[in-house]
């Protein structure tokens, strides 16, 4: 009752506006969310060569530990872009839902044809403590719980981070994205007696009949993506794929 009286009191003195059409009662009216197209060109994300399902394609398998990376939109979308900026930046949780409804859709298009749900572990892109108390709650997570709980799929925070990384966003070369987050991701040690790591493997079911989704807002060069996709390696999933809004 406290909390609905808050929020009450906050949408009289602050008003959800569309952040596209300024309708308001919402941060995204439906008109506005559907003109958020769904990607529909699938491509490898490693070499950008149009491949069947986004599956890293035949030439750079031996690259990754990815089987693929599904973008949902564009980042072209000037609509999609603002609300990814007010969802991370200005901290606009509520933005949680219409955001994963374009995940949801984009995974409806094609790629649950070919992935049976109940096989479907979805893990967020973990941050770190200190990045987590300065934002207040993981954007990542949110999305994950909103699709994991539509499909009806375990959401499992498989991984931790192990070091306070500067951001990605402020890094332009390449090469000091893949350095920024070499090895910042392990194995999540709650899962382990005593959190002894090595114990994660003997006591976390192996996944070799799962499909590991791994959750994130955007990627760029897929640096993030790659280092949780090799820190989870160990478990033996089916499948590890990266799902995103898009990638910048």
């Amino acid at each position: 009752m406290w909390q609905q009286s808050v929020n009450f009191v906050l949408d009289l003195l602050f008003p959800k506006i569309c952040f596209s059409c300024g309708q308001e009662g919402f941060y995204i009216c439906s008109a506005c969310l559907e003109k958020i197209e769904i990607n529909n060109h699938p491509r490898c994300f490693s070499c950008g060569k149009r491949s069947p399902d986004n599956r890293t394609c035949q030439e750079c398998k031996h690259k990754t530990n990815l089987t693929g990376v599904i973008a949902a939109s564009s980042w072209d979308n000037q609509i999609l872009r603002q609300l990814i900026y007010e969802y991370k930046y200005r901290f606009i949780k509520d933005l949680a839902k219409p955001l994963s409804q374009i995940m949801i859709a984009r995974l409806k298009t094609d790629y649950l044809t070919t992935c049976e749900t109940d096989k479907l572990i979805f893990t967020p892109v973990p941050l770190h403590r200190q990045r987590f108390q300065w934002r207040g709650f993981n954007q990542a997570e949110l999305l994950a719980k909103e699709i994991a709980n539509h499909f009806e799929a375990p959401l499992i925070q498989l991984l931790e981070r192990s070091r306070n990384t500067q951001p990605q966003a402020e890094i332009k070369k390449q090469k000091e994205r893949k350095d920024n987050v070499k090895e910042a991701f392990l194995l999540n040690k709650t899962f382990a007696p005593l959190g002894a790591r090595s114990a994660i493997i003997n006591n976390l079911p192996l996944l070799k009949e799962k499909t590991v989704i791994i959750v994130d807002d955007i990627t760029t060069t897929g640096s993030t993506l790659e280092e949780c996709a090799t820190a989870l390696k160990p478990l033996k999933p089916k499948e590890i794929w990266g799902l995103v809004l898009a990638r910048g």
